[in-house]
């Protein structure tokens, strides 16, 4: 059995004196989020435990780690969609693209954002990451890539734990869940601040799949 426990970042600063940065920090709300999160893990048993590279998603995890007494591993891939490059725009100039991003043609939003990532790369990149760190350092991989993927794993049990964001964890959902990849996939599995989201192998066929085990849980928030 392998577990994974997805967590998404607690509250950024995005607009602090109202301009935008491009990594901002945690609000002090989120460093409350935090520190939440790691009383909600503290003691539980994990195999591997790895952060996105931005400062919201390690900002998040330092208390974890502290709690948990082991530093996680920075795996580049982990990184949220790249925007572009926004830093120190007003927040007016930013809420008036994201509402217009919105608003794109349903075709238009594989393209990204002017100026940033495509969907098409991101999603790439992601799935591309998870199945590279399943297979190479947790001996998980894909058996069957046909209409159902199915996958073969290792005898024993395996926990994870990772810190990252809202659409890397969307992205990783519908690839472990076998969903057609869709550019709002944000949309598609809205979640909290400090939410935690746990898939888990199942045994099928003389193989496996990931089932959802629990979504987006915020009760240690509250």
């Amino acid at each position: 059995m392998v577990e994974i426990v997805l967590v998404r970042h607690a509250q950024p600063n995005w607009e602090p004196n109202g301009k935008a940065v491009n990594d901002p920090c945690l609000t002090d709300y989120g460093q409350q989020q935090a520190h939440r999160l790691a009383a909600a893990l503290e003691g539980k048993d994990f195999d591997a435990f790895y952060v996105s590279p931005l400062v919201r998603a390690r900002q998040t995890a330092a208390p974890v780690a502290e709690l948990l007494g082991r530093q996680p591993k920075v795996l580049p891939w982990l990184e949220e969609i790249r925007l572009p490059d926004l830093e120190g725009s007003p927040a007016d100039e930013v809420k008036n693209l994201l509402e217009e991003a919105q608003a794109r043609d349903l075709m238009d939003w594989w393209e990204g954002l002017p100026g940033g990532e495509t969907f098409r790369h991101f999603n790439e990149r992601v799935c591309g990451g998870f199945e590279d760190l399943l297979s190479n350092q947790h001996r998980a991989r894909i058996h069957d890539r046909g209409v159902y993927s199915v996958w073969d794993l290792p005898e024993g049990e395996q926990r994870i734990l990772i810190v990252c964001h809202l659409g890397t964890i969307s992205v990783s959902l519908s690839h472990l869940l076998g969903l057609a990849p869709v550019p709002w996939a944000w949309e598609r599995f809205a979640m909290d601040w400090a939410g935690i989201t746990v898939v888990r192998s199942v045994p099928l066929a003389g193989r496996a799949i990931w089932a959802l085990k629990a979504f987006n849980q915020v009760h240690h928030l509250q």
